[in-house]
């Protein structure tokens, strides 16, 4: 099969959507489909998740100025996508996210050239995400993004509490739920244990891990005060690793200051790679009490490496977590919060215990090869379906 995938961005820095598809689309040429992935990025733009793609023979095409020469003409994406579209070859397209200009040009492309194209919310359709900038999405979709929608061959769902929480627009494409994966094989063999608690001096204390952007929806606001509360007089430690805005972090930094947790918190920034699963696998607990999460890619990969997960209720996946009781679920807000940080540290033996079942439920259900096997029916069901 030959599938365009089309993204804002692979680089890691912008979040889940770029890992998950460079996953996607590296699975998918290991089994013999021809995959060409279209992104805005610059010209330029390098990192190993690029270089892991064209090792497994996934072509990539970067539509963005160079970033070291911004007077520069981009690559024009339409020209790119149109003889990529218009290929007789091309099976289909992969849309993942909806909002960038680059996404919109491709679905437009792909109906105007009679192409079957799938959409990939990415949780951009959630309640929550369309309140910010509430009046700019509602004409977005009102003039661009119904059509975009509607014409779509199927909408892509990664857990069932997307789909529900899509189903008001009434939406007119097959709704299909396929969750996120993970790449097992990076997780197979964990790292010795210590090495993230050595590097940062932790030695046995009571280990808190949160891992991922350092952005306001990230609840972050909720968990330093309910962490102060619930560990204030242990040796607990909590780390906040991520990238994040300059000026946010220093909001962070300002806020343990004064809850009196500025010698017990640490921000290591972006880690990537075995570095990031020793962080995972050194914790105790993995901690994401975000306001919106459309999967959370970060909570599986914290169960994968042994670690038991606390999120929130608005972490779609937070039915799935409670049903395989691999970890803890609270409303956002600071005293549930703090109520299942202090159980959660009271035992560290059961979340142990609960670590271990959670890395077996992982390898059973999101290894990559796994999904991919979903995404290849619903694939075949749209070429199947189309004329």
């Amino acid at each position: 099969m030959h599938v365009v995938h089309v993204c804002a961005s692979l680089d890691p820095a912008t979040g889940g959507p770029a890992n998950v598809l460079a996953r996607m689309a590296a699975e998918q040429a290991r089994r013999g489909h021809t995959v060409h992935v279209v992104t805005a990025d610059p010209a330029d733009l390098t990192d190993t998740q690029i270089d892991m793609l064209k090792a497994a023979g996934v072509t990539c095409s970067f539509t963005g100025t160079p970033a070291d020469n911004a007077g520069s003409s981009p690559i024009p994406a339409g020209k790119t996508l149109s003889e990529l579209l218009n290929d007789p070859q091309t099976d289909l397209a992969h849309c993942h996210g909806i909002w960038q200009p680059l996404m919109h040009q491709a679905m437009g492309l792909a109906r105007t050239l009679g192409k079957p194209y799938i959409v990939r919310p990415a949780g951009m359709l959630d309640p929550w995400s369309l309140r910010q900038k509430r009046l700019k999405k509602a004409v977005f979709l009102a003039l661009r993004g119904k059509r975009d929608f509607n014409n779509a061959a199927a909408l892509h769902f990664t857990t069932d509490t997307e789909k529900r929480l899509v189903e008001p627009l009434r939406l007119k494409p097959r709704p299909f739920v396929i969750p996120n994966g993970i790449d097992w094989d990076e997780f197979e063999n964990l790292p010795a244990p210590g090495s993230f608690r050595a590097q940062w001096h932790i030695d046995d204390a009571p280990l808190i891990v949160f891992l991922s952007r350092l952005h306001y929806k990230k609840g972050l606001d909720l968990l330093l005060p309910a962490f102060a509360e619930a560990c204030g007089s242990t040796d607990a430690r909590l780390a906040l690793i991520g990238p994040g805005e300059e000026a946010y972090v220093a909001t962070l930094k300002t806020s343990t200051q004064k809850l009196g947790i500025a010698e017990r918190v640490i921000f290591p920034g972006m880690i990537k790679g075995a570095d990031r699963i020793a962080a995972l696998a050194d914790a105790d607990l993995f901690a994401l009490p975000s306001y919106q999460e459309n999967f959370g890619v970060a909570v599986v990969e914290a169960l994968a490496a042994g670690t038991p997960v606390l999120i929130s209720d608005q972490v779609n996946l937070h039915h799935e977590i409670s049903q395989a009781r691999v970890g803890s679920v609270c409303p956002c807000k600071v005293e549930p919060l703090t109520r299942l940080l202090k159980e959660a540290m009271s035992d560290r033996e059961k979340l142990a215990e609960m670590g271990r079942n959670g890395r077996d439920w992982v390898k059973r259900t999101f290894q990559w090869a796994i999904i991919v096997d979903s995404i290849d029916e619903m694939y075949r069901s749209i070429t199947e379906a189309t004329p």
